[in-house]
């Protein structure tokens, strides 16, 4: 319960419109690094086991460790954003956004990586 009392801080505002854009700015980094997750877990699953067309019960655990592998994304860009911002009072807003940017970052980095990795597979054939 205590990380969820840490957590409200950042969703809820006196403000109605900064509590949704808050709400949506969080749903926005749970997608975002779950895809980003599937990526890493997708580009793993092919290069470690060969399974290049995963079936429906591989697919699904392709799901379940992709989002785990977006919690550790997550985890890594607010290790990141601590880094940067050590003793700098950030506002919780901006602190937010700065996670989405950095999950969006690391989105677009997994999306490069996997375009770059079905090239050379392409290639390979």
């Amino acid at each position: 319960m205590n990380i969820l009392r840490t957590l409200k801080k950042y969703f809820v505002y006196d403000d109605k419109l900064r509590t949704i854009v808050g709400v949506i700015t969080g749903i926005l980094i749970a997608v975002f690094n779950t895809i980003s997750g599937f990526l890493i877990v997708h580009i793993l699953g092919v290069l470690f086991f060969g399974i290049k067309n995963p079936g429906q019960s591989v697919l699904l655990l392709y799901i379940f460790l992709g989002m785990a592998a977006g919690a550790a994304v997550l985890k890594l860009c607010i290790l990141f954003i601590e880094l940067i911002l050590r003793d700098t009072g950030v506002e919780e807003y901006s602190y937010l956004r700065l996670v989405l940017l950095l999950s969006v970052a690391a989105y677009m980095f997994a999306l490069v990586f996997y375009a770059l990795f079905s090239v050379s597979g392409m290639i390979h054939l």
